[in-house]
């Protein structure tokens, strides 16, 4: 069963790993290519070229010539997302996808769902998510209720952790200093035999970092943030037709931050331990396999300020899953599972849910896809979800693809109970998502392109006012995207993203901190083997925040990254970030990186 291993496994439960069932890597820049396989789109293995959904896939090359240390950090790039950040590494953070807020986005770790139920609305906390031991990376946008449950209002993250392939033993470390006192290491083993594997590693990160304030006042200060992550990973085919699978994850961080009490500490604790442990089975001739796993996340944030306050959440949950190719042109998956979310000292929910999903293929040409999801909500009670999406491949180069779904976020236990005016009456807030595009290639596949144009719509929205309250109306987001990947020859290649984002509330004035325009360029230079050249700038304008602020001002980025292979083993580096040396904000008030200069190795064997 080593074929599908627990990695098929896992991602049929919410990982997307499909690098073991493709043999050709997907450009982080551009729309899928045709002729790879996806997971994230329909829970279950699916040809690229046959998603109706707006998919982008970050493959390990891709991150590797960037240089990225966050995961939030390199997402950025991809078009429709945008981020914010209260300051420096380990600060506050707000990942938008397509001008909806972070909490409109689930977020899953190797199949584990990251967020925190204990926040003020329950969303992942990707501050704290590094780099080193990701391998790949799936974004699934639009409402996907249907599929995911709550919260996939925006979209979904799948983060896929690295492993071994079959045969193969590797260790391999990384070592980054730089500015801001900056120190980056990891150590990673992985090994595999036909028919078990196991991968561990092991993050460390050190800065001083920088005042997040701006200006500095009397309580700024250089705000610090240190991140301790250890995750672990393994497989056995027990069977030939059975496999037992487990991912384990730890997170320990500790953040300085400017705060309002001279004479307080203004530090943050974070810890988060998750684990998953599942099994996967193939019967009926291999045409239908059972998923079924069991997960737990514990979160804690401890701020020290002029008091201690604590913040915990936790949530487990069990998960199955079914996929039956009927025939070559029929596939229905469907499953079910049950959440248990708790947020200490202030209450807690359970959400069952089940959903059934058809995968239909008229002709060679044409894809379809009809899903249905039903939830049960302890809090609120129930609320139905659906999807349905259409690829067409119109000639060899040029398909259209379309998705339309709604979607719901329950609200958040601290909305519900919390200490800051809470109210218990509170329903959901509801989506209807809309998207279609072309994706189109030119000169044999070198050059390829995608356009995309979004719509999507929002009512009784939760918000503050002197409580947390239902408003009435609707809140619009709906612009285009367009990407474009040019190999223009073997050791040259450009990439190109542009998004247009037109975000609204019910009083139809702008939502604060999503930019208008967003243009990310870069290329990758090869002039001999060993040496690779990347280069990346950023253009962001028309971002608007909180009060008669209006307009920030726009900003260039440009950063870059030169690595040397020294041997098959050894690897030097050196990058720059923000080489302009812009002084810049995406946050009012709060301080960005100027110049940086980073250098490193990576070592195999």
């Amino acid at each position: 069963m080593r074929n599908t291993s627990w990695i098929a496994a896992t991602l049929k439960s919410g990982v997307a790993l499909s690098a073991l069932l493709s043999s050709t890597l997907i450009s982080s820049a551009n729309e899928t290519e045709l002729d790879d396989i996806i997971v994230i789109a329909n829970r279950t293995e699916t040809e690229a070229g046959k998603v109706g959904s707006t998919t982008h896939v970050v493959t390990e090359e891709d991150l590797k010539n960037d240089g990225a240390t966050f995961v939030s950090e390199y997402l950025t790039k991809l078009p429709g997302i945008s981020f914010s950040q209260n300051g420096g590494p380990g600060k506050t953070s707000s990942l938008r996808m397509r001008g909806m807020n972070n909490y409109y986005t689930k977020v899953l770790v190797d199949g584990i769902d990251i967020s925190d139920p204990s926040s003020l609305q329950v969303e992942a906390r990707l501050e704290h998510m590094l780099l080193n031991d990701v391998e790949r990376i799936e974004v699934l946008k639009g409402s996907q209720s249907a599929l995911y449950g709550g919260q996939a209002v925006a979209g979904v993250i799948n983060i896929i952790t690295k492993r071994a392939e079959p045969g193969t033993v590797n260790h391999g470390a990384t070592f980054e200093g730089g500015s801001y006192c900056t120190v980056n290491a990891s150590y990673g083993f992985k090994a595999a035999s036909e028919r078990a594997d196991i991968a561990i590693n092991a993050q460390r990160y050190h800065t001083d970092g920088f005042s997040a304030k701006t200006p500095k006042g009397e309580t700024a200060d250089e705000d610090g943030y240190e991140n301790l992550t250890f995750s672990a990973k393994g497989s056995v085919d027990v069977t030939e037709s059975v496999n037992l699978y487990f991912v384990a994850r730890t997170t320990d961080s500790h953040s300085e931050y400017d705060g309002t009490d001279p004479d307080g500490r203004d530090e943050e604790d974070f810890q988060q331990y998750m684990g998953k442990v599942g099994a996967n089975f193939a019967w009926l001739d291999e045409r239908m396999t059972t998923d079924t796993s069991f997960q737990i996340v514990d979160t804690t944030r401890k701020n020290y300020g002029s008091d201690i306050e604590t913040y915990k959440g936790d949530r487990y949950k069990l998960d199955v899953l079914n996929t039956f190719e009927a025939t070559d042109e029929f596939t229905v998956s469907f499953g079910g599972d049950w959440m248990h979310e708790n947020y200490t000292d202030y209450g807690s929910s359970r959400i069952f849910g089940g959903f059934v999903e058809a995968l239909i293929d008229p002709s060679d040409k044409l894809r379809l896809s009809l899903s249905s999801r039903l939830d049960h909500h302890s809090r609120f009670g129930t609320y139905w979800s659906g999807r349905a999406t259409t690829s067409y491949q119109v000639t060899e180069g040029t398909r259209f693809r379309s998705s339309f779904g709604n979607g719901f976020r329950a609200p958040s236990l601290s909305e519900l109970f919390g200490k800051w005016g809470p109210n218990p009456d509170l329903k959901p807030e509801t989506s209807v998502s809309f998207d279609t595009g072309v994706d189109q290639e030119f000169f044999e596949g070198k050059l390829r392109f995608s356009a995309t144009y979004f719509h999507i719509l929002t009512e009784d929205l939760i918000a503050w006012t002197n409580k947390y309250e239902q408003i009435d109306g609707l809140s619009r987001s709906q612009g285009a995207e367009l990407s474009a990947d040019w190999d223009v020859l073997d050791n040259l290649s450009f990439n190109a993203a542009y998004t247009y984002t037109w975000a609204v509330g019910k009083d139809k004035k702008r939502l604060v901190r999503v930019p208008l325009h967003d243009v990310n360029v870069g290329a990758t230079y090869k002039p001999v083997d060993e040496l690779t050249l990347n280069v990346n700038t950023s253009y962001v304008s028309g971002i608007e925040d909180l009060g008669d602020v209006g307009e920030l001002d726009d900003f260039v980025l440009v950063n870059a990254k030169a690595a040397y292979q020294y041997t098959g083993n050894l690897t030097f580096y050196v990058r720059g970030e923000n080489l302009l040396d812009q002084d810049y904000e995406r946050i009012e008030g709060y301080q960005t990186p100027g110049l940086s200069v980073y250098a490193g190795l990576t070592a195999s064997f």
